[in-house]
Order: structure tokens, then sequence, then C-alpha cells
């Protein structure tokens, strides 16, 4: 029986392969790590998936045996040739969209209604990409997500916290860390520098602010983590046309000590913060 490190590496050698550094492409391998994503997935006959980056489909191949569609999303044209010609394509299942995540029209193909999403996210997009699902948080009920053990710690990071900051925020907007563990670059061929960590967030039926509310919140939030140094008082200084003395009774009325930085405010706080600089704005108007 060939096992899928064998399978990756008769890939690998492929000479029509060019493995790309910016694409994360480190396949994985292990079959423990697979069937732990694969529980985390909770996936029943009616559930549907969409999954970013199938690489070589050794993930798919058990997915599409629980789910009732699996979307696959590959953006690289070697893989997506190899699985159109893997016994993934005749899987009824299995729904292969080359094409990059950051730039396909999502809404084109996926339905009304939830969806599980399952994603092995480079290092180099992971970010970007993140921030385009929460975009499309409707149509999505939980995100198991693949990423280096960095950027993980940013998402699932709490105030006060090294890692806390503009990711972790936005996470805690749209919905809570329900599950984690380590994967180790053993797991993968080739074998990447890096640890990974798996990530399950379940998403909540509703942001915590309104779409309307979206745009001044992310400036907030971008303002308190540009210079982690600052307090809050010269954070907020440059939304309220450059004045420190508008910053520090706005702070005051909410409770938030002007002398604190943004590192240390929760998603909550940010939000009031934000529906009072729009009040401010209003009443000046």
């Amino acid at each position: 029986m060939v096992t899928l490190y064998q399978e990756a590496r008769a890939a690998l050698r492929d000479p029509a392969f060019h493995a790309q550094k910016r694409l994360g492409q480190n396949f994985l391998v292990e079959q423990g790590v697979i069937d732990a994503i694969v529980r985390l997935s909770d996936l029943s006959p009616t559930d549907e998936v969409l999954e970013i980056g199938p690489g070589l489909g050794f993930l798919t191949r058990r997915l599409v045996e629980r789910a009732r569609r699996v979307w696959a999303v590959e953006i690289d044209p070697f893989l997506v040739d190899r699985l159109r010609e893997s016994p993934l394509s005749a899987h009824p299942a299995f729904h292969l969209i080359p094409g990059d995540i950051l730039k396909i029209p999502l809404a084109d193909f996926l339905p009304g209604h939830k969806v599980k999403l399952v994603a092995n996210l480079p290092y180099s997009i992971s970010t970007p990409v993140l921030f385009r699902l929460f975009e499309y948080r409707e149509r999505f009920s939980s995100l198991i997500l693949m990423l280096q053990k960095e950027v993980a710690e940013r998402i699932a990071a709490a105030p006060g916290t090294k890692s806390y900051g503009t990711l972790s925020v936005w996470r805690a907007i749209h919905g809570q860390v329900l599950a984690k563990f380590p994967v180790s670059p053993g797991a993968f061929v080739p074998r990447p520098k890096v640890y990974s960590t798996v990530l399950k967030i379940g998403l909540y039926e509703e942001p915590l602010v309104s779409a309307a509310e979206m745009p001044l919140l992310h400036k907030v939030v971008r303002a308190a983590f540009g210079q982690r140094r600052k307090t809050m008082t010269n954070a907020l200084a440059g939304l309220l046309s450059n004045e420190r003395k508008k910053a520090e009774p706005l702070l005051q009325q909410q409770g938030i000590d002007p002398r604190r930085r943004g590192e240390t405010l929760d998603a909550e706080e940010f939000i009031r913060l934000s529906r009072a600089i729009k009040a401010v704005s209003e009443e000046s108007i």
C-alpha cells in the first residue's frame, strides 16, 4: 500500500511540478493530523465544505467521504491537473474550483446557507484570507484553519498578551476559538522550518457589530495598534481631528483610562469607542 509520504515524494519528483514558497506548498502526510482535522470538522452527511488549498487531496479524500459536497479551491495549475486526473474527480461530492481564494467570487458557487470551511493557509496570505472570510462570514458556520504557529497565536490571543493585535480583535468580533492543537514540521513533505497550529473558530450567528459599523471600527483598531507604545489618547487623536483634548474625555466617558495602550483593550471596549467617535463626529456636523 502506497503511503501519503510516498505519494507526496512522487509528486515532488514530477518535472512538471515547481513548488512555490509563497504558496506554502508543504503537503500534510501525517494520518493522525488528518484524522484530528476530520474529527474537528464534525461532519454530517448533509454538511457542505469549502476547502482552501487541497494540494494533493489527502485531506479532501476524507472530507468527501463524510460531507454532501466539498468545493476545493486550488491555485496551482499542476495540482489542479493532478486533482482532475485523480480518483477524486469522479466522486459526486467533489467540486474543484481552480483559482485564487483572494480573488474568486465566492458568492458565485457557495449556497445561500452556511457551510463549513477547512483551510491550509500559507503564512504569506493567511491574514488577507482570514479578513476575506470574515467579510463572507454569513456563508460559514465554522472555520478550521491550519496556520503557521505565530499567526494562530495572533488570532487566538487575549488582551494584554504579546501576540494580541488587530487580527485578535477582528476574530473576537466574529467568533470564538473552540479548539486548537499543534502540528510539528515532521507532519509535512517537504518539511517546513516552522511549527503549525490547527484552530477551530466557531462563528457567531451575527458579528458583534453591524456591517455599517465595520469601517470605522477597523480604523479605530488600526489606530490603536499602529504604534503599540502610544497611549489610547494619542492613538485616537488622529481620528478626532488631531485633538488630544477630545480624545481624553471621550475615553473617560467609556470607562477607559486614557493612559492605556491598545493591546489592553478587548473587543467590547473597541466597539464602545467606535460608537462614541461616531456620535462625536455626527454632533460636529
